[in-house]
């Protein structure tokens, strides 16, 4: 049975994680799996296979950072021999070149998981984007998007890479999705709108927040409900305050099961203004949830085209503080109101997401990585 090592930077909060700790959980029944966190102090993703922390946390100071860079590398190094490595396997920037550099003899797969031309400027990005791409054995993708845009900000050859999508395992979902809510939220008189995601710039929830506004106006007996955390947090509850709309929008913060929330709740949007493949949009998928999402830059359009869900034009960058909603926030709020009106739309494409999700089962998606393991 071969030996594989699974590297990331953390084990909490984010979808890159969620989606490496999945892949680690289905590829233990075939192969020997290690998962490695260069800061496993907080795990907020569960799994059974076995997890080392490397204790290098995430650090400003730079003297710090090139000794964490240095301990990682000689750590990861080590481990790969001790464990007699067959593949192994990183996701983000970070530990794709410290998997590059440390290789031995084993196969190096890298995956790249967010639109990289979207993402702040950063020089150590690009170099280790440049330098893992060119020495990695083979490159995943999360999305013929991400694919697209990586080649050709760095002008590599597209036939390095290959696009596997995220696994969703929807009889775990709808198990956890019935696990008792402590919270005393949803009422059957009222129509719950739910978005999920961290509370960053690039999901663009204060376009949501705003657009809801004008849904509230026709429609007083809805809500809405954020989940997830991040800088933005206190930025869009006084965003909220002042609009007025307090008690009806809901910040419950990052939850380890957040699938009885999307259960429990009508109609699913996603407001971001990039993505790399929107794991979030899958679970709401395996929750049936009708979907609403902007057609940004990333893998939305991927899952939801043709007619799975329903796509609207893709928001501005600028957090807006002006009054007047614009032309895509229009959108946003008018494709709420469609299904708040229509209650045979909301179960077409609820059937719809179930339909979908077929797709990405983790019986499909595995087959592409023990196929990419195994080449």
């Amino acid at each position: 049975m071969k030996n594989i090592l699974l590297i990331i930077t953390k084990l909490s909060n984010g979808g890159a994680e969620k989606a490496i700790t999945k892949l680690a959980q289905a590829l233990k029944t075939y192969y020997n799996v290690t998962l490695v966190a260069f800061d496993g102090s907080n795990q907020e993703y569960q799994t059974d296979v076995k997890t080392i922390d490397l204790c290098t946390p995430h650090t400003n100071n730079l003297i710090k950072k090139i000794y964490y860079f240095f301990m990682r590398a000689y750590k990861i190094k080590k481990l790969k021999k001790d464990l007699k490595i067959n593949c192994s396997i990183s996701f983000l920037p970070g530990p794709n070149l410290v998997n590059c550099l440390t290789k031995c003899k084993e196969k190096v797969i890298i995956s790249i998981r967010n639109t990289q031309s979207m993402l702040p400027k950063s020089r150590f990005r690009d170099l280790a984007n440049i330098i893992s791409c060119r020495k990695a054995d083979k490159i995943v993708t999360v999305s013929d998007y991400v694919k697209n845009d990586i080649s050709k900000l760095y002008n590599l050859n597209q036939k390095q890479f290959t696009t596997i999508y995220n696994m969703i395992d929807e009889k775990e979902v709808i198990d956890k999705s019935k696990q008792e809510i402590k919270e005393d939220l949803f009422d059957s008189k009222l129509i719950t709108i739910i978005t999920m995601g961290r509370l960053i710039p690039q999901k663009g929830q204060w376009h949501l927040i705003r657009a809801f506004e004008e849904v509230l106006k026709n429609y007083p007996k809805t809500q809405l409900i954020i989940l997830g955390r991040g800088e933005l947090e206190e930025k869009l509850k006084d965003l909220v305050k002042q609009k007025g709309i307090a008690n009806k929008v809901n910040f419950l913060g990052f939850k380890e099961n957040p699938y009885s929330y999307l259960s429990h709740s009508d109609i699913f949007v996603l407001p971001s203004i990039y993505e790399g493949m929107p794991n979030v949009i899958l679970e709401a998928m395996a929750c049936g949830l009708p979907i609403i999402a902007t057609d940004c830059k990333g893998g939305s359009r991927e899952i939801l085209e043709p007619n799975y869900g329903i796509l609207v034009q893709s928001c501005g960058e600028k957090y807006l503080e002006q009054e007047t909603l614009t032309e895509e926030e229009k959108q946003i709020s008018e494709a709420i109101i469609e299904l708040i009106n229509d209650k045979e739309k909301r179960n077409f494409y609820s059937s719809k997401s179930k339909e979908r999700i077929q797709d990405f089962s983790v019986e499909n998606i595995l087959q592409d990585w023990l196929r990419i393991i195994e080449e």
